[in-house]
């Protein structure tokens, strides 16, 4: 897991941003019931831990995808690229959206001093800091 430097001067942080403690799955997880999971609980995204580490953001259209495609059942870590890069609750939404844009993803995990998963921190909840 890479975390990204905070920015201890901000006035907003990615911290605040997090809405709720996302949906966790472990990497040995069928996709069906990641998929039915995340419908139930009207999740885009869930956080993929690997032991008691966030390794991952799956984002549930991807999922949809792969579900349409597969010819086996798949479980979690055939579809997600572990090594996820993680930022700090301390760090700015600027930091966010760059990461953002590094990794492709439209979602990051926040951790705690601890590397504990706070939340995810989404473009939307980016654009609607910026409105």
């Amino acid at each position: 897991m890479i975390i990204v430097g905070a920015a201890p001067n901000a006035t907003v942080t990615v911290a605040r941003l997090v809405r709720a403690e996302p949906v966790t799955v472990d990497l040995d997880e069928p996709i069906e019931r990641v998929y039915e999971l995340m419908a139930r609980n009207q999740a885009r995204f869930v956080a993929v831990r690997q032991g008691r580490r966030i390794s991952a953001v799956l984002d549930r259209e991807h999922l949809k995808q792969r579900l349409a495609a597969a010819t086996r059942q798949l479980r979690v870590r055939d579809v997600v690229h572990p090594g996820m890069a993680c930022l700090p609750a301390g760090a700015s939404p600027d930091a966010a959206l760059k990461l953002m844009r590094i990794t492709g993803s439209a979602a990051v995990p926040v951790v705690d001093e601890a590397h504990c998963l706070i939340g995810l921190v989404t473009a939307q909840d980016l654009d609607d800091v910026r409105s």
